[in-house]
């Protein structure tokens, strides 16, 4: 392909990723100072291609990773300022350890980093393209990946308050550097890209070579594959979609007893859908085998499968995905009356005096108000319209409150009387007949 057919193919597929009934907000551009990103903030630089005229801002992650970093910082500063286009460097700090993965750890800081600068309407660009998809289903399937990371990248998606765009998806890298070549554009070379150790640089300088010797045309192939399972993972998360709408309990749980009379593909396919709404890594293969325990067990068990920072754990009817909770345990919090205090559990509430409706007495002179935490569940409480004294437990209980989230109820206490679980009842005794009284307000809903 003649050099010029090489660029006027990049600038327009470009153009057709800037296309959109709503203009982008800004144009933010993840700039390593690579060849790819060198020549794409060229093209953007240079409006070629693209009638867009949103404000353009470059961000260069620092990852600290090599002795060149600081260079490549600064020859992105340089060619920055040259194409007259504002420049944050941002500096990160990959995890490192025995069993962390260096690749993975500096994509995860860098998206971060990323993420944080992407505001509402933003839209992020990065210069990925075809042969970067290519490793990226390969990588997938030496995971024992499924449809959605066989998938690859997306050309657009949602990314933090604004959206992912990446215009070159379907681009080889070969265009890539024969149209920065006919440019003459100078641009960085990772010294670390030569080190096949990482996975990446396997694919990309060994296995992928041969393979596409083998059989020219592979990489088109493989690319093809990664677009037919996003269409697959496409219509699976819409059947997902339905059966969330129709098992999820208004507390966010799934519905056990739905879940055992699902065939194990839907069920599998529904947990992993409800799981990635909120975020969370996906259990192996192995894990989601060991779900069973969580819809066979009794009714009255309470089951639960940890894996990473998660904990999926059964409370009647319902599955919850529960985030570790900090431990409150003997936690004593002063309160002024009137004044809001955000307490230990995330909570901020407000004792507000009021003449009517249901409120409890001031305290004595002298009697500390205070909040507590996971009083012993033998503690004999009278919540106000109960007809008796019920065990702390037995409330928590009757109330519906899981096991896991007791502990951070915090309960209202004038020395060491308790008369209020806040946001679930006053205590009957310490109710207010005449006069003025106070109220527990949560400002913070």
């Amino acid at each position: 392909m003649p050099l010029s057919d090489a660029l006027a193919r990049l600038q327009a597929a470009l153009a057709q990723a800037l296309e959109g009934a709503t203009p982008p907000r800004r144009l933010l551009v993840a700039y390593s100072g690579g060849v790819d990103s060198q020549l794409l903030v060229h093209c953007l630089a240079s409006g070629s291609g693209s009638a867009v005229s949103a404000p353009i801002q470059l961000i260069h992650v620092h990852h600290g990773l090599s002795a060149q970093a600081d260079r490549w910082a600064e020859h992105c500063q340089t060619q920055a300022e040259a194409l007259g286009l504002p420049l944050e460097v941002v500096r990160v700090q990959p995890k490192q350890g025995p069993r962390i993965s260096l690749e993975a750890s500096a994509r995860e800081a860098r998206y971060q980093a990323l993420a944080a600068r992407c505001q509402t309407g933003d839209w992020l660009l990065t210069a990925h393209h075809r042969d970067d998809q290519v490793e990226t289903l390969l990588l997938a399937l030496k995971r024992g990946s499924g449809p959605l990371g066989l998938s690859g990248m997306a050309e657009r998606q949602p990314f933090a308050s604004g959206s992912l765009v990446r215009p070159w998806l379907r681009q080889s890298r070969a265009q890539i550097e024969a149209a920065a070549a006919s440019l003459g554009l100078a641009h960085i070379e990772d010294d670390s890209n030569a080190d096949e150790r990482f996975d990446r640089n396997f694919l990309r300088r060994s296995a992928l070579p041969l393979l596409n010797t083998r059989w020219p045309g592979f990489s088109q192939s493989v690319a093809r594959s990664a677009a037919l399972c996003a269409e697959q993972q496409q219509l699976v998360d819409e059947l997902a979609g339905e059966d969330l709408a129709h098992h999820r309990q208004e507390d966010g749980a799934l519905s056990v007893r739905a879940l055992a009379q699902m065939s194990a593909p839907r069920r599998n396919n529904l947990v992993r859908f409800w799981l990635r709404q909120q975020g969370a890594q996906l259990p192996s293969q192995a894990q989601m085998g060991a779900m069973a325990m969580l819809w066979q067990a009794r009714e009255d068990a309470q089951p639960q499968l940890d894996w990473g920072e998660h904990s999926l754990r059964r409370f009647r009817d319902g599955l919850y995905l529960v985030a570790p909770l900090p431990g409150l345990g003997e936690r004593c919090e002063t309160l002024v009356l009137g004044q809001a205090t955000t307490l230990a559990n995330g909570e901020c509430w407000r004792l507000v005096e009021q003449s009517s409706g249901p409120r409890i007495m001031a305290p004595a002179p002298g009697q500390s108000v205070q909040v507590r935490y996971d009083l012993p569940g033998s503690l004999r409480l009278h919540p106000a319209g109960r007809d008796r004294a019920r065990s702390l437990k037995k409330l928590w209980q009757e109330w519906g409150i899981p096991p896991w989230r007791r502990g951070q109820v915090a309960l209202l206490c004038y020395d060491d009387k308790v008369v209020s679980a806040l946001g679930l009842w006053l205590e009957r005794s310490a109710l207010c007949d005449t006069g003025p009284g106070w109220v527990p307000i949560k400002e913070n809903d």
